[in-house]
């Protein structure tokens, strides 16, 4: 069930056009994020102890993809 907050679903808009799935996805993809089989991203240059070096565009797409989307998150 869809549960971003309006200012996430603004910004999508902003950025992508649209609150698809499609738009942040292709842009973590971009930025060297692997999405996993079970809906979890990863990426090479951070892990749990760097999260706050995640630039705040990236987290607020996977921010979005979690909470609109129910995808899984940072895979651990």
């Amino acid at each position: 069930m869809p549960q971003a907050s309006d200012e996430d679903r603004n910004e999508m808009i902003r950025r992508f056009g649209d609150i698809s799935d499609s738009g942040p996805t292709q842009y973590l993809q971009d930025n060297g994020w692997t999405l996993h089989d079970d809906w979890t991203w990863s990426h090479p240059n951070y892990s749990r102890a760097c999260y706050n070096a995640i630039p705040q565009t990236e987290w607020v797409c996977i921010i979005f993809l979690v909470e609109e989307w129910d995808f899984g998150g940072l895979k651990k």
